[in-house]
C-alpha cells in the first residue's frame, strides 16, 4: 500500500573512487563514451537519484517491488563531467528473498542510455547474500517485504560484505555482448540519502 501521509520525493547521492582504466585501456577506448580519457583517469565518481517514495508495486510476486515510474532523475558524474540519464529507462527494484532466489535480498537502482558508441547501464546494487538453503522472504532478513524500505536502507542495505554494495557502470555495443567496451564497479562509496529539497 502506498504511504501517502509520509510521500516525500527522495535524493539519494554517493561519491567515491574507482580504480582508473590503465594508460594502454584509455588509449584503446572508443570516442563518443560521454567521458574523457582524463575523466576517466581521475578515479572519481558520483551518482544521484531522486525517487518518489508513494509509487505502488507493479510487480504482484509477493517477494519483489518493481516501482515503475518512481525515479524522477538520475545522474552520474565522472571527473569533470555529469551526465543525466533517461528514467523512462530506470528501475527501483526491492526483493525479499524474490524473484527465486530466497536466500539473497537486494535493492537495485539501475537505468540504461542509448550514447554514440554504444548502450550504457548505471547500477547501484546491494545484495544481503546468506548460505544456500536460508530463505529470506518475510521477517528472516532485513527486509522485512517488497515494498519501498526507508531511505537509509535504499542507501546502504546492511549485507555480509562490505563488496555486496557497489555501483557498477557498463557500456557495450549497441547489439548487446559479453565484452563491454568500459565496465566500471566499486564498493568505495560513500551514500546517504534524505528528503529533496529541491526540483
Amino acid at each position: 500500500m502506498p504511504r501517502t501521509g509520509f510521500a516525500a520525493e527522495i535524493l539519494l547521492s554517493g561519491s567515491g573512487s574507482f580504480k582508473p582504466p590503465s594508460t594502454e585501456q584509455l588509449a584503446a577506448l572508443p570516442p563518443y563514451l560521454g567521458f574523457s580519457r582524463a575523466d576517466l583517469a581521475s578515479g572519481n565518481w558520483s551518482f544521484s537519484v531522486r525517487y518518489d517514495d508513494s509509487t505502488r508495486d507493479a510487480d504482484p510476486d509477493p517477494s519483489v517491488g518493481r516501482y515503475i515510474g518512481s525515479i524522477r532523475a538520475f545522474r552520474l558524474v565522472i571527473g569533470n563531467t555529469s551526465m543525466d540519464l533517461p528514467i523512462d529507462q530506470a528501475q527501483l527494484v526491492v526483493s525479499d528473498g524474490g524473484g527465486g532466489f530466497p536466500n539473497r535480498e537486494s535493492i537495485q537502482l539501475t537505468t540504461t542510455a542509448l550514447i554514440p558508441s554504444g548502450l550504457l547501464r548505471l547500477s547501484w546494487i546491494q545484495v544481503n547474500q546468506q548460505p544456500k538453503g536460508a530463505d529470506l522472504r518475510g521477517a528472516a532478513g532485513v527486509l522485512p517485504r517488497d515494498s519501498l524500505p526507508p531511505s537509509t536502507l535504499i542507501a546502504n542495505l546492511p549485507t555480509a560484505s562490505p563488496f555486496d554494495r557497489f555501483l557498477e557502470l557498463r557500456i557495450g555495443p549497441p547489439a548487446g555482448g559479453s565484452q563491454p567496451q568500459l565496465y566500471l564497479s566499486s564498493s568505495k562509496l560513500s551514500v546517504t540519502a534524505g528528503p529533496a529539497t529541491a526540483p
